[in-house]
């Protein structure tokens, strides 16, 4: 059902090329978590005796990703396709490669219809939005996949009240006629210009284990970002330790305009330590002791220079009540905006520890560059 879902896709991006106004062609290339969507470009873990402690003896693993993205649009369309390349070797052995995309029809101003493998961040809460991870987690995407129906509206004499309802049929990438993984997405945002915006989502609600979430945010302040959220039955794990059945997200970051300089910080925690599995409340526990899973990231960016960029990003993991899980990484890093539109490179190190000690050491690097870029 993989290669249909990308057929379809690539069909509808040729259509819609034909009549684009703008077509632009990137690619990343290298090894970064961050921003290639693979692994660090060279990993250095340290080995373990047969007790688990730590040998201070560090294996190296290189691993090479690579991401080519299509974007074409027009007045009434707009699409993206997206492969992406990763190697555990750099001979190309062992390599994995998937392709991504969706492709987006709008015959009116307020209505657009969409289909994909991945909608990536194009329907989402506006206030779910996360600054220190610069992402919109899944539970904040109204729609992932599948096919949907979204409704835009703006309201007010200045336009300045904004509605956003949307509702589709979903599936994995793979599982599309597979019912256990099949279910129904819907959610709507809402906002009004330099105020305040709120949100919901729904998704699988047809399934065993249905996850909604709410969101509110405050836009008065400018450059100023303040989100909140609730999540019942939390599985997205790229921003919490482990699934768990309440949650609750905090969000803030402040842009200072002026110095170049940006601050961002997440923390997203559970309420108790129960999570759902196949429909069925379960609890975290260990030496009687109940387990929560908790996580917060710090971003800090400084623009050195018009062409230079350096930060800091680091992230905490846990679960509240178990001392042995805490994690920890640090990734200071640098961007570099290379001349005659070249592209950026971005590298750093990664440093990450566990309650054992220094547990890997990673070098990410990775280059954007623009390949075409076709506006009629």
């Amino acid at each position: 059902m993989k290669k249909i879902i990308s057929v379809f896709i690539s069909g509808m991006l040729v259509c819609g090329a034909v009549n684009a106004q703008s077509i632009k062609v990137t690619n990343t290339f290298g090894g970064d978590s961050d921003s290639t969507g693979g692994s660090d470009l060279f990993i250095f873990e340290n080995q373990k005796d047969d007790d688990g402690s730590y040998q201070n003896e560090f294996g190296n693993k290189t691993r090479v990703s690579n991401r080519l993205q299509l974007d074409a649009s027009n007045e009434r369309f707009d699409s993206r396709l997206r492969m992406e390349t990763g190697t555990t070797k750099l001979n190309g052995k062992e390599s994995t490669i998937r392709f991504r995309g969706y492709g987006r029809f709008k015959p009116v101003e307020q209505f657009q219809l969409i289909a994909g493998n991945d909608f990536f961040t194009k329907v989402t809460v506006d206030a779910g939005y996360l600054a220190a991870s610069d992402d919109n987690p899944k539970y904040a995407r109204i729609l992932q996949n599948g096919f949907g129906a979204i409704s835009n509206w703006k309201f007010g004499d200045e336009k300045n009240v904004s509605l956003k309802i949307a509702g589709g049929f979903k599936g994995t990438d793979d599982s599309f006629l597979d019912k256990k993984n099949q279910g129904l997405d819907a959610g709507l945002s809402f906002g009004m210009k330099d105020l305040f915006s709120a949100g919901a989502t729904f998704q699988n609600v047809t399934g065993d284990t249905p996850t909604v979430g709410a969101f509110a945010g405050l836009n008065a302040v400018e450059n100023l970002i303040l989100n909140v959220g609730y999540i019942y039955n939390d599985t997205d794990t790229d921003f919490i330790p482990a699934a768990s059945k309440n949650v609750v997200s905090f969000t803030v970051g402040y842009k200072f305009s002026d110095l170049g300089l940006s601050l961002a910080g997440d923390v997203i925690s559970a309420l108790g330590n129960e999570y759902l599995d196949d429909g069925k409340t379960k609890k975290y526990e260990k030496n009687n002791k109940d387990l929560i899973p908790f996580l917060t990231k710090v971003n800090v960016s400084y623009n050195t220079t018009e062409n230079i960029t350096i930060g800091v990003k680091a992230k905490l993991s846990c679960m509240i009540g178990d001392n042995d899980s805490v994690q920890t990484e640090l990734y200071p890093n640098v961007t570099y905006k290379m001349p005659d539109k070249i592209g950026s490179l971005t590298t750093g190190v990664r440093i990450n520890i566990d309650n054992d000690g220094l547990s890997k050491i990673a070098v990410p690097l990775s280059w954007k560059c623009t390949l075409a870029e076709i506006k009629n």
